[in-house]
């Protein structure tokens, strides 16, 4: 007998994640973070709100069934106790602030700073929730772990960034995005994601979670679900990422090395032997785009994954 929470869920859990890390990474590139990276400065807000309103709608047809019971939302809204009570807050805060910081980026105004920390708090507020929606759920162990919200949050970051670079590119092309900080950036979430994803799957395998947690892992690992979660997360959403990544960053910083050298040698170098070296500069575009794609579907899949290998624990008694 098993559990189950249909696709509504998982699009909304992606959505809402993949919009607050778009959020996050506009906020971060315009602090710096990201290196000189005017491309990824405003493609995050445009996107956010709008990605967390409509997985938002997703959560409200299935928890209220569409418009079939709506009184069940109302008393939803009137429960404080209730992890979903907060969410509910939180989410609808996010997309407010979201779409006004959208409004002031699409006019090209300056955003108050006081509203963009504001929107970078309901942001990690929004990603951290869609894993807490599953970690406070005890009668099912695989979700039931402090290490489901931590998860979720930095998967968020990751398909967030990858989803600004994709439209950044296609929305804002010829702004130039510094690859190499941004490598190194994705190269930290991934590998975090990887880490994370062994210690969780460790920690339901050794049994701390009960037989259950070790089935439902099993049937992420090895079971019917096995295929899915080895090729289009581990394989595209991961591992061929991260390789990608690292090789990504030692070219461009080779460049960058080869290159200050160069201006070192020649301090009085011309314009034209500046641009030439400039020229030289690996371009790491395809292979970034192709695993950014990589990487947003491993997001989904790690959705999918979690959602549909739920057993909860009268699974254990009934067999």
């Amino acid at each position: 007998m098993e559990l189950h929470w249909g696709w509504f869920i998982v699009i909304y859990l992606f959505l809402g994640g993949l919009g607050a890390g778009a959020y996050l990474t506009s906020f971060a590139a315009g602090k710096g973070w990201l290196g000189n990276s005017p491309a990824l400065q405003r493609v995050g807000y445009y996107i956010s709100a709008p990605v967390v309103a409509f997985g938002t709608l997703l959560l409200v047809f299935d928890l209220g069934q569409g418009l079939k019971k709506p009184w069940l939302l109302i008393g939803l809204l009137a429960n404080p106790r209730s992890v979903m009570t907060w969410g509910v807050y939180i989410l609808a805060c996010f997309i407010s602030v979201g779409l006004v910081v959208a409004y002031f980026s699409l006019r090209k105004r300056e955003v108050p700073k006081g509203l963009l920390y504001f929107g970078a708090i309901l942001a990690l507020a929004t990603g951290t929730y869609t894993g807490l929606l599953l970690a406070v759920t005890k009668a099912v162990p695989i979700w039931n772990t402090y290490l489901m919200p931590v998860l979720f949050v930095v998967s968020a970051l990751s398909t967030g960034l990858s989803s600004s670079s994709l439209l950044s590119y296609l929305i804002e092309k010829g702004k130039k995005t510094d690859e190499r900080k941004v490598c190194k950036i994705h190269f930290g979430l991934v590998g975090a994601e990887i880490i994370l994803l062994v210690i969780f799957f460790g920690t339901m395998l050794s049994g701390l979670h009960g037989a259950v947690g070790v089935q439902s892992a099993k049937m992420i690992l090895s079971g019917s679900i096995a295929v899915t979660f080895w090729i289009l997360l581990v394989g595209g959403g991961l591992v061929i990422p991260l390789i990608v990544f690292v090789n990504n960053y030692k070219k461009l910083m080779q460049y960058k090395i080869r290159g200050q050298v160069k201006l070192d040698l020649v301090p009085d170098m011309s314009q034209a032997e500046e641009t030439a070296v400039a020229s030289e500069e690996p371009d790491c575009t395809r292979s970034m785009l192709t695993v950014d794609t990589g990487v947003i579907i491993g997001g989904f899949i790690l959705r999918y994954v979690m959602i549909f290998a739920a057993l909860p624990l009268w699974n254990g008694i009934l067999q």
